[in-house]
């Protein structure tokens, strides 16, 4: 019965910053995979060890169910789907990610480089760098035939390992993140919503227009959510399941609200653009993980605007950042 009950973690390299990604496979009533995986050889491997170690191959995969659409959690998908018989289920929210992803990519990079960084006020050997760290994430995945692409509703409920988890929406790390929630077992698929170090609010774009979505604020917002529930278990997207949800809530928690005044302390000191603010606060991350810092920064400023302690003004196309008087 173990199996019914309880999702089996396949890790799996990313070739990544981030490290390894997790996979969970439920073994019956039905083969289900939740995640699959980054579009590498070595991480298709780890997947079909993983599946073997419990008497499965790729082709008896019924489901595979995204959290999110990153490509560290669906880039073999394509490739799962083309091999079996097996559907790609994802939210209503990020199916146009599975179903149109060579116009959300183009979308995205257009996005970034011309409603984003081009306001920060950074190197233009950065802004190419970053550009060019996104155009290699655009390969990250094989292409998915949108025959097998089946949504769910961010109020529904999925059937893994014969028991019923409902879906959570959790925005945040991205606007179309979601958790899965067994209330029975008190068990949490929290995918990288809650991981055991904060999760980055990737930034991103409203699906209309170039509006920018504030993600620490929705994360902080999606954290009080799940604080919310009664878990024993969590499955998280990166590294080992974790018992404590509350205690890792809390010290997130704890760690924006720190890292958050350090950020107005330095916009009081005189600090009003990104590039000082970002040198500053994240002069130990080493350059390939600038933007993962890049948008924790932009979340504490969020979170600063939200609080009414400061204002974002355009000065000759760059934002500046200047305390409410």
């Amino acid at each position: 019965m173990h199996n019914l009950t309880h999702p089996i973690r396949i890790e799996m390299p990313t070739g990544l910053t981030v490290g390894p990604v997790n996979a969970y496979l439920f073994t019956a009533p039905e083969p289900i995979l939740v995640d699959c995986g980054i579009r590498l050889d070595a991480a298709w491997t780890a997947l079909e060890d993983g599946l073997a170690k419990n008497g499965l191959s790729v082709a008896d995969l019924s489901r595979v169910i995204i959290t999110h659409p990153h490509v560290d959690h669906y880039g073999l998908a394509g490739r799962i789907a083309a091999e079996s018989d097996a559907e790609i289920w994802i939210s209503d929210v990020g199916a146009s990610w599975l179903l149109s992803s060579a116009e959300m990519w183009q979308q995205r990079f257009v996005f970034y480089r011309e409603h984003f960084l081009a306001h920060l006020g950074l190197p233009e050997s950065t802004i190419d760098d970053m550009s060019a760290g996104m155009q290699e994430m655009a390969t990250k995945f094989y292409e998915i035939s949108p025959a097998s692409v089946v949504t769910f509703h961010l109020e529904g409920v999925l059937q893994l390992g014969g028991m019923s988890w409902q879906v959570i929406h959790v925005p945040g790390h991205t606007y179309r993140q979601t958790c899965f929630y067994q209330p029975e077992t008190r068990q949490l698929l929290s995918a990288d919503h809650l991981l055991a170090v904060t999760p980055t609010p990737v930034v991103e774009r409203t699906d209309h227009g170039h509006e920018r979505i504030p993600g620490l604020p929705q994360f902080l917002q999606s954290l009080d959510l799940v604080e919310q529930l009664e878990v024993d278990q969590v499955y998280p997207g990166h590294g080992r399941p974790f018992t404590n949800h509350r205690d890792v809530i809390k010290r997130q928690r704890e760690r924006i609200v720190k890292r958050k005044a350090e950020c107005l302390d330095l916009v009081k000191q005189g600090h009003d653009m990104i590039p000082a603010l970002l040198d500053i606060m994240y002069a130990h991350y080493p350059p390939q993980f600038r933007a993962a810092g890049l948008w924790m920064l932009v979340g504490y400023l969020d979170l600063l605007q939200a609080d009414g302690l400061i204002v974002e003004e355009t000065i000759d196309n760059i934002w500046h950042y200047c305390l409410v008087h």
